[in-house]
């Protein structure tokens, strides 16, 4: 089976880029295009497991490079949900 491997953001995270890589994350642990990801719908609508939120969370942990509750993606019901307060809690994030 062939995995990709996670991408990494060239600059400043802002709340695009990291919306942009939450869906291609979401699209990759789904196997659904990219295309097919909706920011707005809960991540439960998607079938999405514990394993794959977790799996989401550390990679965003490495991301952001700051420490995240492992249930952030749960507490968080979508993705923009998730983006808006990564950003909002972020101390040098820029929310553009």
């Amino acid at each position: 089976m062939f995995r990709r491997r996670t991408k990494l953001l060239d600059g400043p995270v802002t709340a695009d880029r990291l919306r942009e890589w939450l869906v291609e994350q979401l699209s990759v642990h789904l196997d659904i295009p990219v295309s097919q990801v909706d920011p707005d719908k809960d991540f439960e609508s998607y079938g999405l497991d514990s394993r794959a939120g977790m799996q989401i969370s550390g990679k965003l942990e490495k991301l952001l490079e700051r420490r995240l509750s492992p249930a952030v993606v749960y507490e968080h019901t979508s993705i923009n949900a998730l983006v808006d307060h990564l950003v909002a809690s972020g101390d040098d994030d820029d929310p553009s």
